[in-house]
């Protein structure tokens, strides 16, 4: 018992110095705004956007959260461009639309392997040429709608056909350079521009699995567009973002989908910033990049002040291991269970929330091997239960 209580007090003052940014090793390129960015596993990417003399990019970088290091990477398979759309499904990522240097809206979509290094061009996107569009990815398929001339509707992405299919429109006012964030199976739709010089602080959610839309509680802060956002876990990140009249914003927020509440929490470190780059890995937040007055090359990282695992128990009478780990075929969880015959339950979470692995044993064993070469490389979370206790281990597939 005097275990479980000091670790209790150990994480309570863990969280209680969460909810911090951390500047990390800045962005080796010119200062852009307007890139895509994405996370693919453990790595974060991002590329394109503008500088400050106002010529189009078409570079693309890598960043390792481990070494906090940049790499460059092959050079984006089509024009330059500002304002595309990036989003990542699976192991693969995706960009696609913007405007190129001409300022002509883009409806061409490429995919980028990151084991091979390579970009392949794939089916032209279904909705048209535009820019400022939200993407995002739920389970195997990949999303994207608003943005263009001011646009509702939305398209889903199935990469193995290559093909694109219309869903339910946005049930709010059309928008573009709008924020997207993914809770599970449910992607939510954030502000953006929905007139000449007026922007929303709305936010709606989208049912993947009803492929249904519902007004949730709006942002209570400035309108705005052009903001940065990611998921950690089961809550979403919003802040930034061009709040009028040439006014960028630094505020930032959380939102709390079991309870459909927005919290603010510490600003943004970048001070104020408009079309950042932004993706989230694991735990933690990353954003960059952006435009304050200028370009920048700033990059930072975001420490939440809960983390995937808050709220839950360590198992009394266990203790759990998970090896190799990192993995790539499979991971042995261990434990000591005092040779007595259980019921144990195990979940496997990736850092959406999501479950992708759920299995119920009744055992005497203390090691169970658990099948992940079929996983995406990233970070998960392993959950043991045992009756009312549960204990939860990262584990990272390479």
């Amino acid at each position: 018992m005097k275990k479980i209580i000091t670790l209790l007090i150990i994480c309570i003052a863990i969280n209680a110095e969460a909810d911090y940014w951390t500047q990390k090793t800045n962005f080796p390129g010119v200062g852009l705004r307007g890139s895509f960015s994405f996370a693919i596993g453990n790595k974060g990417y991002l590329g394109c956007g503008w500088d400050n003399a106002f010529i189009m990019h078409n570079e693309f970088w890598e960043y390792d959260p481990i070494t906090n290091a940049w790499t460059q990477k092959a050079t984006f398979g089509g024009v330059s461009r500002w304002l595309s759309t990036g989003l990542s499904i699976g192991n693969k990522g995706y960009v696609g639309l913007g405007k190129d240097s001409t300022y002509a809206n883009l409806n061409d979509f490429w995919e980028y392997d990151p084991t091979t290094n390579i970009w392949t061009q794939k089916a032209t996107f279904g909705g048209g040429s535009r820019c400022g569009a939200v993407g995002f990815s739920i389970r195997d398929r990949g999303y994207i709608g608003t943005g263009g001339g001011i646009s509702n509707d939305l398209w889903q992405y199935d990469p193995t056909s290559n093909t694109w299919m219309q869903k339910s429109n946005l049930l709010g006012v059309s928008r573009l350079e709008a924020n997207s964030f993914v809770i599970g199976d449910n992607a939510y739709i954030i502000a953006g521009i929905i007139g000449a010089n007026t922007f929303a602080s709305d936010c709606w959610e989208y049912n993947s699995i009803s492929d249904t839309w519902s007004q949730k509680a709006n942002l209570p802060s400035a309108t705005r567009c052009d903001a940065a956002s990611f998921a950690i876990c089961n809550k979403g990140y919003f802040g930034t973002g061009d709040g009028g009249s040439g006014a960028s914003l630094k505020d930032f927020w959380q939102y709390d989908p079991l309870i459909n509440v927005w919290t603010q929490k510490a600003n943004y470190g970048g001070g104020i910033t408009d079309e950042p780059a932004f993706f989230s890995i694991g735990n933690k937040g990353y954003i960059g990049l952006g435009n304050d007055n200028n370009p920048t090359n700033v990059f930072f990282e975001y420490t939440p002040d809960s983390a995937c695992t808050t709220g839950i128990e360590e198992l009394t009478t266990t203790s759990f291991t998970i090896y190799p780990n990192p993995t790539k075929t499979f991971a042995v969880i261990s434990w000591d269970n005092r040779l007595e015959k259980k019921n144990v339950e195990i979940k496997v979470f990736d850092t959406n929330g999501k479950i992708v692995f759920i299995q119920q044993y009744q055992t005497t064993t203390s090691n169970i091997k658990l099948p992940t070469a079929y996983l995406p490389t990233g970070i998960y979370f392993v959950q043991v239960s045992e009756g009312e206790n549960k204990v939860v281990r990262k584990m990272v597939v390479e």
